[in-house]
């Protein structure tokens, strides 16, 4: 007989037991990365908002059975939501503070629910607080089967495009629509769901994205989209406002199938947009060299703390329903 599956609370209890460290923020800060709190760290701040009033579920598990947790917030009643998903692609830690800071803002939104899932990709986040533990410089994008899970989304998945033909598969995949069990997680989950915002927090660029990834085609709802991506944008940072841009046209001749952007887009109706937070650590001044080759640097700023709380204020109006300028 199969077991049955743990609350969300001993799922979390159970994982920081496995993971617990008090050494990630000190080698991070000693190495000059900023102070992130790492995984255990994360499941600390999960549990102290569901301490709080957010409602704790366990959305799934990972390849390597990590749980994908979310958290719900606002009336349980009310028929519009949010989503906030951070984590897809494991090294961008900033996406998850941000993510984490949302979270703890929005604790008393009222006349809807957002949902959250601030750790979308476990495994492949402890697989980078591995590497920086034990001092080495790794770049990792994927899950623990070598898949992108930001190209595992089932809108327009499978696309071609100069990503394709890549031969380290940077971009792979995986080989069907949401493949992928921490995919599989969050598309099973917010399909239950009347979402009509949708945020996805990722590292690096200062740019805030929109629909279409896949194709340089804009959807109908592009002047909608183009404002609330510039106003986000704006908000970030006063003295260099990111950009706000079609996610197609970032960078010219990359299109990119199966995003969760495209997704929550298509699929749920939602006006989605997708921040890149920050412009890295590498090129801090003074500049290092340890940094230029420290791929955790070129995705995270090292002051994590500013950063998510300026990019949380920017973000959070979105998240709330408010209506565009």
């Amino acid at each position: 007989m199969a077991k049955p599956d743990p609350s969300p609370e001993a799922a979390v209890a159970a994982a920081r037991a496995r993971h617990e460290t008090a050494a990630v923020r000190e080698v991070l800060a000693r190495r000059g990365l900023g102070g992130y709190a790492g995984y255990a760290g994360w499941l600390s701040r999960i549990d102290a908002l569901a301490a709080r009033g957010a409602t704790l579920e366990l959305l799934g598990q990972s390849v390597r059975g990590e749980p994908v947790l979310g958290l719900v917030l606002g009336d349980p009643g009310a028929r519009r939501c949010s989503a906030l998903i951070a984590g897809l692609h494991p090294i961008e830690w900033i996406g998850v503070e941000t993510c984490l800071t949302l979270a703890e803002r929005l604790l008393d939104v009222r006349d809807r629910r957002v949902i959250i899932a601030p750790l979308c990709n476990p495994d492949g986040i402890l697989a980078v607080q591995e590497h920086v533990l034990a001092g080495r410089r790794r770049f990792v994008r994927h899950n623990a089967r070598r898949v992108d899970l930001n190209r595992n989304f089932p809108a327009f998945w499978g696309g071609s495009g100069v990503q394709t033909w890549l031969p380290t598969r940077l971009f792979a995949p995986g080989r069907a629509p949401a493949s992928e069990p921490e995919v599989r997680a969050l598309v099973t989950r917010f399909r239950r769901e009347q979402v009509d915002r949708a945020v996805s927090l990722h590292s690096f660029g200062g740019v805030v994205l929109y629909p279409y990834g896949a194709k340089w085609k804009a959807p109908l709802d592009a002047p909608e989209l183009r404002r609330w991506a510039a106003r986000v944008a704006a908000s970030v940072d006063a003295r260099r406002p990111y950009r706000a841009v079609q996610s197609a046209r970032w960078v010219p001749g990359f299109t990119a199938p199966g995003m969760e952007l495209d997704w929550f887009h298509d699929d749920r109706g939602a006006l989605s947009l997708l921040v890149e937070c920050s412009r890295g650590n590498a090129l801090e001044r003074p500049l290092r060299l340890s940094r230029l080759l420290e791929p955790f640097a070129w995705f995270n700023p090292s002051d994590p703390e500013r950063v998510a709380g300026a990019i949380a204020a920017a973000v959070e109006p979105f998240l709330r329903g408010a209506p565009a300028d």
